[in-house]
């Protein structure tokens, strides 16, 4: 009886092995589109965006680059995938250029004209962890070095115009108007008056728990900011007078819940939350669609359930694109707000 069961448990711990060595396994479909580079998996996949066309989607993905997939109805095939050098971490796209925020060298940008892009400028011996492109300025969420302001009228050769040490670590940005909105990371959010920009100035900063506030990635529209702030959920923060914000309201509906990412789109939220009780709860994680109309009492209307970590979200027409980290990049049909639907899948593993 004894060596039955000792067979079992070891039949049961070579499956598990196997199961593990499968789940790690490199499946060889990655293209290198700049060096010969060793990822054949996705990497941990950070941020997503859509050319100015909306026909191809971009991904952010760390150490493996830039992944480029054609779009049709949701649908996504992989093209290539570029990496020059760095840790991609985000990207917006502007007219033929993907600016990318680059936790190890600062700003990047790439020409994105062709199939293959082409690494154009790198401005070095910096960081980067979240942009903003506005007209003709590029302003970046540059961690502890604060604000970065840039003039790209020529994008193949942006120009720095300043540099704006903010009260915690900048990770991520939000312009409107003569005003910079902050993701400060332990701060909470920053603003500043931004409307000289060789000389913006810190106007306030709000806070919204009493010790690490977890200001990660931020959105807004019209007059209201919105925060994904990790453990303490969704924050939402009225902005109607820059000098004077308002905090409305927290959105967090699960105990382990933590906000990561999010799109904002027509009085929407696009919120992706992940699970503090580790990737295989799918209590938390997860698309959550949040009407936020009442931007002091918003509301989740529809949420898609998925596994792993969530970080970047991005709106292109009735898609919602997100990157799933580890486990690739999914996209969600929108179209009702309230039956989102998974369109696709382009999983890491097979």
């Amino acid at each position: 009886m004894m060596n039955k069961v000792k067979i079992i448990i070891l039949i049961l711990s070579s499956l598990l092995i196997l199961i593990a060595v499968l789940f790690y396994l490199k499946i060889g479909w990655v293209m290198s589109g700049g060096v010969a580079i060793d990822g054949k998996r996705m990497g941990y996949c950070f941020d997503a965006a859509t050319d100015q066309n909306g026909n191809r989607l971009f991904v952010a993905a760390g150490i493996r680059g830039l992944h480029i997939f054609n779009l049709d109805a949701g649908k996504m095939s992989y093209i290539t995938t570029y990496y020059d050098d760095g840790y991609y971490r985000n990207l917006k796209m502007w007219e033929d250029w993907a600016f990318v925020a680059d936790t190890r060298r600062g700003l990047v940008v790439l020409n994105i004209r062709e199939k293959l892009p082409e690494t154009s400028w790198v401005q070095s011996n910096s960081t980067a962890m979240g942009l903003h492109i506005k007209e003709n300025k590029a302003y970046v969420a540059a961690s502890e070095l604060g604000l970065q302001i840039f003039d790209i009228s020529d994008p193949a050769s942006p120009i720095l115009l300043s540099t704006t040490p903010t009260p915690g670590d900048a990770w991520d940005i939000w312009v409107n108007d003569d005003f910079a909105y902050i993701a400060d990371l332990k701060a909470g959010m920053t603003v500043l008056d931004i409307s000289s920009p060789d000389e913006p100035q810190i106007v306030k900063t709000v806070t919204w728990a009493k010790d690490y506030q977890m200001a990660e990635i931020l959105r807004g529209e019209g007059n209201v900011v919105y925060i994904a702030a990790g453990k303490h959920g969704l924050i939402v923060i009225d902005v109607s007078d820059p000098t004077q914000p308002v905090l409305l309201s927290k959105y967090r509906p699960f105990r382990f819940g933590y906000a990561e990412g999010l799109a904002v789109k027509d009085g929407f939220v696009y919120l992706a939350m992940g699970s503090g009780i580790g990737s295989i709860s799918t209590s938390e994680n997860g698309l959550h669609i949040i009407n936020a109309s009442n931007p002091s009492s918003p509301e989740m209307v529809g949420k898609t359930s998925f596994l792993d970590w969530v970080e970047g979200v991005h709106t292109a027409g009735d898609f919602a694109y997100i990157a799933n980290t580890w486990t690739g990049v999914r996209s969600i049909d929108i179209q009702n707000p309230d039956r989102p639907l998974l369109a696709d899948t382009f999983n890491a593993f097979p």
